[in-house]
């Protein structure tokens, strides 16, 4: 028997999979991939999420993260920009979980690749190796959910839809972009684009289900419409698509905040998106991950449950999960929308006094 599984080498399960293994814990982590992989994110690392990976030893900056300073949203004819109230990166996912991994592996990990958990019975974990047992199991396996272990969450299948890709952007598109990140909103969905290298941008959408299906042409449709809106036309218009097909996932349940319930198992803790899932419009999800990794660890070390765990997890990051959704509500609703836009083009600060609602609050440092 195992003392702790973690099953995801995500943003959250390598982060837990670190911390724990450098106090000493023997912690195992299945992974499903062979090696690095791109994954559906907006890629954005605010300030909170750096501070996270600070503390593990980890410096954004130096894994290539791209300063991000600014807000520049887009909507239709209009854009208004702003100077966030704190510095961001831009990286990508694929060299951030890969650098998590090898940390999680230094710190004294058994970190196994190309392992495909298929479900848990109790404490044993059922993979396409064999069957693991553990004391403890933590199920950060992100956005895709556990046979057996569905994250409870209302009907989504007319939710949202998240694409992401790549572009290599041309020298003149790059100077116009900087160091920003760029919101295009339109008609039941929202883009971001952002650096995450020197020369390349990720450009990240989420859009509703039943609109995309309307859609002619799919993915190539989309960026076609979109390509009417002057923001990313202007930084598309010579960009080169760097992944064979947009990277995609269905059904996404934002607004889910994970509350422990009475029959859940006690050895079982639920980090990342498994416990709480943000809007990705206030660019937070990736600190929500790595928050929940570094309250787990605490927890663990502390003696704590999982229940009490899950339940302070729920009370830390509730109001920004909860300000996040109202935000993106408002952001579909057209009279909301337009309003909106006019007061923060007479106001531009209040771009940046959004941003600055929409954070996590500081860490608890009392667990």
């Amino acid at each position: 028997m195992k003392p702790i599984i973690v099953l995801g080498g995500g943003l959250a399960g390598a982060s837990v999979a670190a911390r724990l293994a450098r106090a000493g814990h023997a912690v195992t982590v299945l992974e499903r991939e062979t090696g690095p992989h791109e994954k559906v994110c907006g890629e954005f690392l605010s300030v909170e999420a750096c501070s996270d990976l600070e503390t593990m030893g980890l410096d954004a900056h130096r894994l290539g993260g791209v300063p991000i300073d600014r807000v520049r949203v887009h909507h239709r004819a209009r854009s208004i920009e702003a100077k966030l109230p704190f510095l961001a990166r831009g990286l990508s996912r694929a060299v951030l979980d890969e650098a998590l991994l090898q940390l999680a592996s230094r710190s004294g990990a058994d970190v196994q690749r190309g392992v495909r958990v298929s479900g848990v019975d109790g404490r044993k974990v059922l993979t396409s190796e064999g069957a693991y047992e553990a004391e403890h199991i933590m199920l950060a396996t992100g956005k895709h959910d556990l046979r057996g272990h569905a994250r409870s969450t209302p009907a989504t299948k007319d939710g949202y839809i998240g694409l992401k890709m790549h572009w290599r952007l041309s020298r003149s598109a790059l100077e116009a972009l900087g160091p920003a990140i760029e919101l295009i909103l339109f008609d039941h969905g929202y883009a971001g684009l952002q650096r995450v290298g020197a020369r390349d941008a990720n450009l990240c959408l989420v859009i509703r289900r039943d609109r995309f299906a309307n859609i002619e042409g799919g993915w190539d449709g989309l960026v076609a419409s979109l390509m009417g809106e002057p923001g990313l036309r202007q930084r598309l218009n010579d960009a080169e698509p760097l992944f064979a097909k947009p990277l995609a996932i269905a059904n996404l349940p934002y607004g889910y905040i994970h509350q422990p319930q009475s029959d859940e198992p006690a050895h079982l803790w639920r980090l990342g998106d498994q416990a709480a899932m943000t809007a990705s419009l206030t660019g937070d999800g990736m600190a929500v991950a790595l928050r929940s990794a570094r309250l787990a660890a605490d927890c663990f070390q502390r003696g704590a449950s999982s229940a009490a765990f899950q339940a302070l997890l729920a009370r830390h990051a509730g109001t920004q999960v909860r300000r996040a959704m109202r935000l993106q509500r408002l952001s579909e609703r057209p009279l909301a929308l337009r309003l909106g836009l006019l007061a923060a083009e007479l106001c531009p600060w209040l771009l940046a006094k959004s941003a600055g609602f929409t954070r996590l609050p500081s860490y608890p440092h009392v667990v």
